[in-house]
């Protein structure tokens, strides 16, 4: 995994605070971004296809139309974020918090839950 890249002049790396980022249509698939701060940024139409977002803040942040096919999503923050139209096939969604989260058209096939708080508030654990 690549640890760092520079985009629309942020600093992408993990641990990054990238609080309102605009990313809209960024390349970031197999990036390591474990513990990234991307609250209310915009990923519209972003590849982040293989990306490692383990305990990642994407609270509020625009995700709609995303690739998202295999990310690692483990333990990270989701709520009020927009999913609607994103792939996230195959995803590990193990201890995320999707409270709130907009998924109107998201494709979850394959995807991991475990102590996996939904947008309707319930848990799933159906991969524990």
């Amino acid at each position: 995994m690549s640890q760092q890249k520079t985009i629309n002049g942020y600093r992408i790396e993990p641990f990054a605070n990238l609080q309102g980022a605009q990313l809209q249509r960024a390349r970031l698939g197999g990036m390591n971004l474990y513990c990234v701060n991307l609250r209310n940024a915009d990923l519209s139409d972003a590849d982040l296809r293989g990306t490692y977002l383990a305990e990642a803040q994407l609270s509020g942040a625009l995700l709609i139309a995303c690739d998202m096919t295999g990310v690692n999503l483990a333990g990270a923050t989701l709520h009020r974020a927009m999913l609607n139209g994103a792939d996230l096939t195959e995803a590990n969604l193990r201890n995320a918090d999707l409270s709130a989260a907009r998924v109107y058209g998201a494709d979850f096939k394959g995807a991991k839950f475990c102590k996996t708080l939904m947008p309707d508030l319930r848990v799933n654990n159906q991969d524990c």
